[in-house]
């Protein structure tokens, strides 16, 4: 009898805090849908593009105030290659707007999903921008890699960012 009345009160207390959690929005209906798949791709792919802003730190840390070394901007910018491959898993799943933004901050634009084939061939710039920064940095020789810096924020990062990232969000 004791047993029955545990289960009986462990199966209440179940019912009773999962009915709180649906009256305070917590668990939405829509996750059925898909939208908690959603929401992990985009948190996934801010994850990805922080990475990549965290590791063009280095590097520009590296050739503006030559912080660091030569080897980890060099390692820097390998990584942020690592990541561009990966470009097409991390943005493969569409998310509204709406979406994006219960995860947080986000500045992904419509466009990367109606124009992928676009946004994959800049994926790919980066890959190769990245590629050739390394390449300069483990040259060492202090024009080409002044020079490859520029063209790979312009192109590598900047080319994917004029058309597919919004403003920076406040928050």
């Amino acid at each position: 009898m004791l047993r029955k009345t545990i289960f009986a009160a462990a199966g209440a207390f179940a019912i009773t805090a999962g009915a709180l959690l649906v009256s305070d929005n917590l668990v939405r209906p829509s996750h059925a849908d898909g939208h908690g798949a959603k929401v992990a791709a985009v948190k996934e792919r801010q994850e990805a593009m922080k990475a990549v802003g965290g590791n063009m730190k280095i590097i520009a840390e590296f050739v503006k105030d030559s912080k660091g070394s030569a080897a980890e901007a060099a390692a820097a910018a390998r990584k942020i290659g690592e990541i561009a491959t990966a470009v097409p898993d991390v943005f493969k799943v569409e998310a509204t707007l709406e979406e994006m933004d219960t995860v947080g901050k986000n500045r992904a634009k419509p466009n990367i999903w109606s124009d992928w084939d676009g946004f994959l061939a800049r994926g790919k710039v980066l890959e190769e921008e990245s590629a050739k920064m390394a390449s300069a940095l483990d040259g060492g020789d202090a024009g080409a890699i002044q020079t490859q810096f520029g063209a790979f924020g312009k192109e590598g990062c900047g080319g994917c960012h004029e058309t597919y990232r919004g403003p920076k969000v406040d928050g």
